[in-house]
């Protein structure tokens, strides 16, 4: 054993122990007054502990259902500013909910004007929320008048949609800056049976139907057992006893799946939700996978990487993306698959990589290089490998 190896080894150690105890995320690296890599988490509400606790993940912006709704009293408007008085104070924008379901389906267009010309200017608002999940209760031509009216009034806002992937989803792109689209795939399959892939189908057809837009999945923090009503015995075809979160390898993947696709940043469905079956799930699961996506995400954009997405995710069922800069690139290689499998990489640019070394929490595994391939044996279901290249 030479003493590369054991160097190596030794650097691996150092990586893996401070994962394990939880790096704070940082995150904040800005462009304009806007983070460069948005992490959006719903349903956040105004308190310190619950700030905190979200910023310590390396979410930058929050969100909250109702924080707009209702009459806009003076006591109201007081509400939705501390709110954002509070954000502020923790260094986090927020996606302003506009009520916009109900807003639009009562005319209230002046109401929504009052909203935006009151806070357009308060440093916390990042973005505008205008609807969620539109289809089937709002077309186009609804939206329309209340999209023009934001942009009139806050033409550097930019305005949120998040669409459910039904028949129409993608028919809103005039009145929306921003595509959010959310699907939930882990219910109660026992792993690695979760159709995970679904969630790697509708991020590809957010891309492509974006056109320039940014796009931002919002993936699954949270268990459907918190959706059932009670007496219920069974959701989503599953008893209520076998519904769950998503485990460490499928809530890496969602992670990192996504991100390697070229999301422009991601949200997470809820932090009340998540809370409501079992809040140490955060800690074992969510928190160490966030500031391993945090921490590289910061490293892209503070050494300005260039993203390089080769794409077989259709055909070969894997994904394959790297970040390439002066001295250090960054590749990621995924098994887009429920079974264990070995996959093939025949990118010049990874095969041409003077050294290959796991990076975050990836695990040693056997790369074999051939003249024109590199082959990563045995990987796991849904396993995702990062390498850095020095």
């Amino acid at each position: 054993m030479n003493k590369r190896f054991l160097y190596i080894i030794f650097l691996i150690g150092i990586v893996n122990l401070l994962f394990s105890q939880n790096i704070k995320a940082t995150n904040y690296s800005m462009e304009g007054n806007q983070p460069k890599f948005p992490m959006i988490m719903y349903a956040v509400p105004a308190t310190d502990n619950n700030f905190k606790e979200v910023r310590s993940w390396g979410i930058n912006y929050v969100h909250q259902y109702g924080l707009t709704s209702g009459a806009l009293t003076k006591e109201k408007l007081e509400k939705i500013k501390q709110y954002l008085d509070l954000a502020t104070k923790y260094k986090l924008k927020v996606m302003v909910d506009l009520d916009g379901a109900n807003r639009i389906a009562n005319g209230k267009i002046d109401e929504m004007k009052v909203i935006v010309q009151r806070f357009k200017s308060h440093p916390a608002v990042g973005y505008w929320y205008l609807f969620d999940e539109p289809d089937n209760k709002a077309t186009v031509k609804d939206l329309q008048p209340y999209y023009d009216m934001i942009k009139t009034e806050s033409p550097n806002i930019p305005i949120t949609i998040c669409h459910a992937w039904t028949k129409n989803w993608y028919k809103y792109n005039s009145v929306q800056d921003i595509l959010l689209h959310d699907i939930y795939p882990v219910s109660g399959a026992e792993f690695p049976n979760s159709k995970l892939e679904n969630q790697t189908n509708f991020t590809s057809a957010a891309i492509n139907q974006g056109k320039g837009k940014h796009v931002i999945p919002v993936l699954q923090f949270f268990n459907w057992k918190s959706m059932a009503k009670s007496q219920t015995t069974s959701l989503r075809g599953y008893a209520i006893k076998k519904l769950r979160y998503p485990n460490f390898d499928e809530f890496r993947y969602l992670c990192f799946s996504t991100l390697s696709q070229g999301v422009n940043g991601m949200g997470f469905y809820s932090y009340t939700r998540y809370k409501m079956i079992n809040s140490n799930w955060s800690k074992e699961v969510a928190s160490p996978i966030l500031n391993e996506l945090v921490n590289l995400t910061d490293i892209i954009n503070t050494q300005n990487l260039k993203f390089n997405n080769i794409y077989n995710y259709k055909s070969d069922s894997y994904l394959f993306s790297y970040w390439s800069g002066v001295s250090v690139s960054y590749f990621i290689i995924i098994n887009s698959s429920s079974k264990m499998r070995n996959i093939e990489i025949k990118d010049k640019n990874i095969l041409n990589a003077k050294s290959l070394e796991p990076w975050g929490q990836t695990r040693k595994l056997d790369i074999i290089k051939g003249k024109n391939m590199l082959t990563f044996t045995n990987m796991k279901p849904w396993e995702v490998i990062i390498l850095k290249e020095i």
